[in-house]
């Protein structure tokens, strides 16, 4: 699951906003993610998870999810970064990109996590570090 809103200073994100208050709850969730043949293509980004909270999106509220096998990290806070690849347009996976965040579009900026909210949830892949401990 992906809660993204555009590229921070992209026109994209001036002209339709942020991603924000949304609410991600009760899920049970397990996927084997992207196949071989697309990691090697490069045409998996570098910010995989089973839930991930993209860029600068804000206010919204992850909780009493179940996260089971997922490629990637369980509970993701990222932000994409730029690429000249002309597939994606952003870095591939791997290196794994997690806790980068630097655009806030509200929620109280980034040391206040944009006001993102994850509370009770399970995973068996790793969480985060910059997300609290749930």
């Amino acid at each position: 699951m992906l809660v993204a809103d555009p590229l921070p200073g992209t026109p994209t994100l001036a002209t339709y906003g942020a991603s924000h208050d949304n609410l991600i709850n009760g899920n049970q969730l397990s996927n084997d993610g992207p196949i071989g043949n697309e990691i090697h293509a490069g045409i998996v980004p570098a910010f995989l998870g089973a839930i991930v909270v993209l860029n600068g999106t804000y206010n919204n509220t992850i909780s009493n999810n179940a996260i089971g096998s997922a490629t990637g990290g369980g509970l993701v806070w990222a932000q994409a970064v730029p690429s000249s690849s002309p597939v994606l347009g952003v870095v591939a996976y791997p290196p794994v990109l997690h806790c980068n965040v630097t655009a806030s579009e509200g929620g109280g900026g980034i040391a206040n996590l944009n006001g993102n909210v994850w509370v009770g949830n399970t995973s068996i892949k790793p969480i985060d570090s910059c997300i609290p401990a749930q």
